[in-house]
């Protein structure tokens, strides 16, 4: 094998990006590699050193995916001004990639990029028209005679490139943009703040979705697929707006609504909160936000409500101050906290929450204010937050008074709920995730007859300019306010969750729920037998006649971790969240068997910690971890675990449901409990407090990245009050 092809077939970050057989090995031709018309990539019999081998390697697929375009535009493929926009764009995608690549270690001397252009393509600003008609010239190259522009129009490709240079970036690049700072990479490890990444983590266990999760093999390529469609639209002189209305149709399509006018775009589920609460604020009355199991939804969601800034930077980029007001929102918002579950993590039984809703709408309406109810389906641990019949009666004795939002987050449900809401009058906010398993930060509101109406009769706050632009929203009055442009990244991301959907639809119904029960059934019998665990209470999901559906099984197992017969408290939970996901063998004692240092360096990845009050009264006392099953466990996208094990790994065969990779997660478990106390004085690799990788070349990625730290529902209302 040539090293440039041997490096395609063994890179995890380019495995995603070749489609099968576009590589071939070939004796003659002046470079390591040369792109054809139909995007094969042939690779020469010159011997050339690792750095260059990677670098040719990423430049042949980014001009693969780029040359192969769809059928109608097979003709202008030959136009000359056009192959030089593909010329330059593949080779300004490269050299970004190169800065974050594995020969530009964080931290350390990086090494020289393979070509002189490089560097100055990579940069923030556009290199002058000289610099890249050079650029074009050396690049023409790397592509077959019939592809090679003959004649460039260099002031033109410069005013082109003007104009491009933010959307000529690599995927792994744009994935994480149009977020706030959970999105940003860690400098260390490139994880973000829910341990994932923007590629595929080969060999990693996910039971992760009820928080996020690493993108898989599928969902990757659709990633790469959609960020070159950009640069192909971006090339043509079009912006991304017809594509954005497709990630509309599609999400109409999956959920049976009847327009994709009813969908707003945004990067999460509490950006969506974010939005409906800008829609509220369109009425002519005070809000009084009601949210039932506030400790179990987005930790942004109660600033939110109140109309202020949930982070420290928007998902257009802009820097503001975590709990400040935004422009244009009403100012008396207020919310009214119900908590889920007791001292100890018992749950609240529903009679109770009902009771208390009622309490406060009833004080609300009293007052003349609106009231905006939250209804969970699911919450963070797979609880149900409230029945859907009995908010019904309840919105019946406040008539006009009472606006729901279902809070839909998880997608633990089918379309057909989701219609029948809308159906009813209440707008409700899905990510594409949580259990769907795409990129994290894909999410969308969809919105009733009356909440449409608002937008056809009023503006939006003018601070929502700092989280959306007009292309995420239906296009009606209101919304024509916000400013034009594309956030690139969300595009990306909803395109890889669309993978996940589409390969999750393609399942037949009985076979959904039987794969989801025999998944569950396993992981409850593991967590069951383990001696070190205790899960938290639940209740059951739904007695309603459809209760035959897969959404009718819980896919959510919430448990706290026992040491000397005491619950990890909130800090030690995101510590051993973090332990789990790393490789903790440079941590152990030496002398460790083969089976235990396989089991050491597994990656594990479970649902980020939610905090639980104690049996004693402290809040936040107590971390419970989670299990989850995704779509992905029931479409086979994230491939088959026993494949991914590293050899030597050992599970004790006494264990009930052994063979399950849930017992394999609770084996490296408690190898982590054993050596607590050597581990109790390191920082986890992967943990939660980490300083951001940054994007050279204006990706806009600050280099900072604060703590997470989840607050106390107390402090966040009286940071609110």
């Amino acid at each position: 094998m040539t090293d440039v092809f041997q490096h395609m077939q063994s890179s995890s970050i380019l495995r995603h990006m070749l489609a099968p057989g576009s590589v071939v090995q070939q004796s003659t031709f002046e470079r390591p590699v040369c792109v054809q018309p139909d995007g094969t990539i042939l690779c020469g019999p010159e011997r050339v050193g690792p750095a260059q081998a990677w670098f040719c390697a990423r430049l042949a697929a980014e001009l693969s995916v780029l040359v192969n375009a769809p059928p109608h535009h097979a003709q202008e493929a030959v136009d000359g001004q056009r192959m030089a926009r593909i010329l330059l764009a593949a080779a300004r995608v490269t050299a970004c990639a190169w800065r974050t690549g594995p020969f530009c270690p964080p931290g350390r001397v990086a090494a020289n990029m393979p070509w002189s252009w490089g560097n100055a393509l990579a940069g923030a600003a556009v290199p002058d028209a000289a610099q890249l008609a050079r650029c074009v010239a050396d690049m023409a190259f790397f592509v077959a005679p019939a592809l090679r522009p003959h004649t460039v129009d260099a002031q033109a490709l410069h005013g082109w490139a003007c104009t491009a240079w933010p959307v000529l970036q690599p995927a792994e690049w744009l994935v994480v943009q149009g977020g706030d700072e959970r999105l940003d990479p860690g400098a260390q490890t490139g994880l973000n703040r829910y341990g994932c990444q923007p590629f595929p983590r080969y060999g990693e266990l996910d039971f992760s979705s009820s928080t996020a999760s690493t993108p898989t093999l599928a969902a990757a390529q659709a990633i790469h697929q959609a960020c070159a469609r950009l640069i192909r639209l971006a090339v043509d002189g079009q912006a991304g707006e017809a594509a954005v209305e497709e990630v509309k149709a599609f999400l109409a399509a999956f959920y049976h609504l009847d327009s994709t006018g009813r969908v707003v775009l945004a990067p999460s589920g509490t950006d969506c909160a974010l939005a409906a609460t800008g829609l509220m604020g369109l009425l002519d009355a005070p809000l009084t936000t009601i949210l039932p199991g506030v400790e179990e939804t987005g930790s942004g969601v109660p600033l939110a409500t109140c109309g202020r800034h949930f982070a420290n930077r928007t998902a257009r980029g802009q820097d503001v101050q975590k709990g400040a007001p935004i422009d244009g929102f009403v100012r008396d918002a207020e919310h009214v906290a119900l908590p889920l579950r007791r001292d100890g993590g018992e749950r609240v039984p529903d009679d109770d929450l009902f009771a208390a809703c009622q309490q406060h709408i009833a004080r609300a309406v009293k007052a003349g204010r609106r009231v905006l109810l939250y209804v969970l389906h699911v919450s963070k641990t797979g609880q149900l937050v409230l029945p859907a019949s009995r908010v019904r009666a309840l919105c019946a004795l406040y008539p006009g008074k009472v606006d729901v939002l279902v809070d839909a987050c998880q997608a633990r449900l089918r379309p057909e709920p989701v219609r029948q809401y809308v159906g009813w009058g209440w707008a409700v906010m899905v990510t594409g995730s949580k259990f769907f398993t795409g990129p994290p930060f894909s999410g969308a509101l969809f919105l009733p007859d009356s909440w449409l109406d608002r937008l056809r009769q009023s503006r939006l706050p003018a601070g929502l300019a700092a989280y959306a632009t007009r292309a995420e929203w239906p296009d009606l009055p209101a919304a024509r306010t916000l400013p034009l442009g594309l956030n690139a990244g969300l595009f990306l991301r909803w395109s890889g969750a669309r993978a996940e959907m589409a390969a999750f639809a393609a399942v037949p119904d009985v076979q959904k729920k039987d794969r989801l029960h025999q998944f569950m059934q396993g992981a409850m019998a593991a967590l069951n037998a383990c001696p070190f665990v205790r899960l938290l209470p639940s209740v059951a999901l739904s007695t309603q006649p459809e209760a035959d559906a897969w959404d009718s099984l819980p896919s959510i197992f919430a448990f706290v971790v026992l040491v000397d017969g005491e619950a990890l408290d909130f800090e030690q939970a995101k510590d051993l969240h973090g332990w789990l996901l790393a490789d903790i063998t440079p941590h152990l004692p030496v002398g460790l068997r083969d089976a235990e240092r396989a089991l050491a360096a597994l990656p594990c990845h479970v649902g980020q910690p939610v905090a639980i009050t104690t049996p004693g009264g402290v809040e936040a006392g107590m971390g419970a971890l989670r299990v989850s099953a995704s779509a992905r466990h029931i479409s086979g996208t994230g491939g088959g675990y026993a494949a991914a094990l590293p050899a030597g790994l050992l599970v004790a065969e006494s264990t009930p449901a052994a063979d399950h990779p849930v017992a394999w997660m609770l084996a490296k478990l408690g190898l982590i409990l054993r050596y607590w106390a050597d581990l109790a004085h390191a920082t986890p690799p992967c943990g939660p407090c980490v300083a951001s990788a940054g994007l050279p070349g204006g990706a806009g990625v600050p280099r900072q990245v604060h703590a997470l730290g989840r607050q106390g529902i107390s402090a966040l209302a009286l940071r609110q009050s």
